[in-house]
């Protein structure tokens, strides 16, 4: 079995919260001078990351433990904080790589949601870093598994992502173009998150060995591969209906291309 690993203390649920006010910062600021789309897509993102934190609670995939300012949290507001961390914090970017290359302004979408997701990446995973390290030697820090090989999980991932690639091809140009460049800036932001935080020690990939009744830490060339299947193939074609259940409810209005 093959797991998704965060390593952290406590003190991660505080940078939780302090994300969720980054994000929410972020997001107001795109609505305000770009219009609706973004507020659309930043709740439409929380929502399918409320639905896919419950199925990933219910299915035991994602276990863990999350404090804000020293008090564990109950299991419900986890999921939420989560959800509205985890979803606008990478949709909303995205969106705006999609919306500045249709509008002819390739390099100010790519270097602005690089610059944010780069700075929330490296406050997230330092912050992860050093709580660690200031740990006492009689206290172990916390550990988040997510299972990306739950024989369940892999055949809802295969049905989801199936629906995802047609109803994003079935797309009218330049909507589909639109949508495409969405999904692959996402792709890009998510590995972005990974490589600095796996280089900060606070990501990376684990295997259960059943023989040694133990979790195993596979090298670099390992750990790339399957961050970038977990990038590409997890995330963004999973939450992609997120984008593309608006679209066919006709709720975007596209300012970018009309």
């Amino acid at each position: 079995m093959m797991y998704s690993v965060r390593i952290y203390t406590r003190s991660h649920g505080n940078t939780q919260f302090y994300m969720l006010i980054g994000t929410f910062i972020v997001s107001a600021v795109f609505y305000w001078l770009y219009g609706k789309d973004y507020l659309i897509i930043y709740i439409s993102s929380s929502l399918i990351h409320l639905l896919l934190e419950i199925i990933l609670f219910v299915g035991k995939i994602r276990k863990g433990t999350v404090y804000v300012f020293g008090r564990k949290l109950p299991r419900v507001a986890d999921i939420f904080l989560r959800a509205l961390v985890d979803g606008p914090s990478v949709f909303v970017p995205s969106f705006f790589v999609a919306d500045q290359i249709m509008s002819g302004h390739p390099w100010t979408g790519i270097l602005i949601a690089t610059l944010i997701m780069g700075l929330a990446s490296l406050y997230m995973g330092i912050t992860d870093r050093n709580g660690v390290r200031r740990l006492p030697e009689n206290e172990a820090p916390l550990i988040s598994r997510r299972t990306m090989t739950n024989p369940g999980a892999v055949m809802f991932l295969a049905l989801i992502n199936t629906v995802s690639l047609g109803a994003l091809f079935l797309m009218p140009m330049p909507y589909r173009t639109h949508a495409l460049i969405f999904v692959a800036a996402y792709s890009l932001l998510v590995m972005l998150f990974y490589l600095i935080n796996y280089s900060l020690g606070a990501r990376f990939v684990e295997i259960f060995d059943a023989k040694r009744e133990a979790y195993v830490k596979p090298g670099p060339l390992f750990q790339a591969a399957a961050l970038t299947y977990d990038s590409i193939y997890e995330m963004a074609f999973l939450f992609s209906p997120a984008y593309w259940v608006v679209f066919y409810l006709g709720l975007f209005e596209y300012a970018a291309i009309s």
